[in-house]
């Protein structure tokens, strides 16, 4: 039970933000890829627009230029010839001119046996004042259009997907984060369910859709198991119940029958039997915590209650139990609960301390309670188990259920107080319990 809904985070895998983040990174890059084929497929099947684009580039290279240096005449790298200068515009008989005398931007391609020949005029502004500037180039590979192939993809593909790629990265993150924030909310309201509160449900957001159906059906499994769980705990309420009245007809029956070695074995069992059943109403009056915690007790008398009643089983085991007033010891609880904590910590220590050996129970000082026995001890790594219920270290050795320690624990939980445990193994252990502070002993007990 107490494992019942322990959950662990998977920090393994990526989460869901990281995949849709690697989606649209891998759908921007192929997006980019396409877009970068489908420019040079542009420029390669238009050679005549590649032509003019390289010239213009190169105008605006030279245009800040005052004179035509040989480094400015070096042109685009992979030209085989290339030239460059500036022309009067009044020339007469220039390709180019309109009807009215005056030049303008003009492009011309020439197929050559082994390549192409590109020539142009291009209008640049020197000193504010226009001028012409004459270009020619021979080439015989794309190698001098890479440069306008590069410039056409930095503009038209990596400039607009660039923000484009931070705007759905933004909207992803965002959007994300709503979608998931009622799923946060939903492992939170998870982690805290406790199975002792089997009433509690998780939230149901009212979007998005998907998330709130998710949400419901949680809530309907939940609202099964916690049908599912009452009827068990009825059920074994019941049994126990039922069983009560056979064992004690059966146990009155077994005195009447003539003293023997198998009568004692028979008794011994139906004895066992009506302790388990007597443990399993206790696990499930703690189950149900049906049980007025708010009471003030004195844990001093309740203990030697306890012990009085005892003290026939440990003179018939040739055992000593005693009791040991260690101080006020006024608490918040219930009589009848504490009780039982007490007899199965007492049962516990008969049941695993060998021989004849004593056993001690102790009140105070404060709200606690303790046995000791001289047991074999307990090792470290049974301590972390033996209040589970239903565990035992070897089933071949104890005749028990495992349900004595488990029972203390719940009914500790039950007081809002804790069990714990000291042994040095093969000497022995110390349980205590601790308990809500009750009322100062000036105050008097009713």
């Amino acid at each position: 039970m107490a494992g019942f809904l322990a959950m662990k985070r998977d920090t393994a895998g990526p989460t869901l933000m990281q995949q849709l983040t690697l989606r649209l990174v891998v759908f921007t890059f192929i997006f980019a890829i396409f877009n970068i084929g489908l420019v040079v497929w542009t420029y390669v099947s238009q050679p005549e627009a590649l032509g003019e684009q390289l010239l213009t580039m190169e105008a605006s290279r030279l245009e800040s230029s005052t004179v035509l240096t040989p480094d400015n005449l070096v042109g685009p790298p992979g030209a085989q010839r290339w030239s460059a200068r500036y022309i009067d515009p009044t020339s007469p008989n220039l390709v180019g001119q309109d009807g009215r005398g005056s030049l303008m931007d003009w492009t011309r391609r020439e197929r050559l046996e082994h390549g192409v020949r590109i020539i142009g005029v291009r209008r640049v502004e020197r000193s504010d004042q226009p001028q012409w500037l004459w270009m020619e180039m021979e080439a015989d590979s794309l190698r001098p259009f890479i440069p306008v192939i590069l410039n056409e993809i930095l503009a038209h593909v990596a400039m607009p997907l660039i923000p484009l790629l931070g705007l759905m990265l933004t909207f992803n993150v965002l959007a994300v984060r709503r979608v998931l924030q009622p799923l946060h909310q939903a492992e939170k309201e998870i982690e805290v369910l406790d199975p002792e509160k089997m009433t509690m449900r998780l939230t149901e957001p009212f979007a998005p859709r998907e998330v709130k159906a998710l949400v419901h059906t949680v809530n309907r499994a939940l609202q099964r198991l916690e049908e599912a769980m009452v009827s068990l705990k009825s059920f074994t309420s019941n049994a126990a119940h039922e069983l009560r009245t056979p064992l004690s007809i059966l146990q009155l029956s077994l005195e009447r029958l003539p003293e023997s070695h198998q009568r004692n074995e028979l008794q011994l069992d139906v004895s066992q039997i009506s302790r388990m059943v007597d443990q399993m109403l206790d696990l499930t009056r703690a189950d149900a915590m049906a049980f007025d915690t708010g009471t003030i007790v004195d844990l001093a008398d309740i203990g030697r209650n306890v012990v009085s009643d005892l003290t026939p089983k440990a003179y018939a085991a040739n055992r000593e139990l005693r009791f040991e007033d260690h101080g006020p010891a006024i608490a918040r609880g219930h009589a009848e609960a504490i009780y039982r904590i007490y007899r199965n910590l007492i049962d516990n220590a008969f049941l695993h301390a060998p021989g004849e050996t004593s056993i001690e129970v102790f009140a105070g000082p404060g709200p606690k309670i303790g046995v000791r026995d001289h047991g074999p001890g307990i090792s470290d790594a049974d301590a972390q188990k033996i209040f589970e219920q239903f565990w035992r270290k070897d089933r071949r050795k104890h005749n028990g259920a495992g349900l004595g320690l488990g029972i203390v624990r719940r009914l500790a939980d039950a007081h809002q107080g804790s069990v714990s445990v000291k042994s040095s193994y093969g000497s022995g252990a110390l349980f205590t319990v601790q308990f809500q502070e009750g009322i100062s002993p000036e105050d008097g007990v009713p």
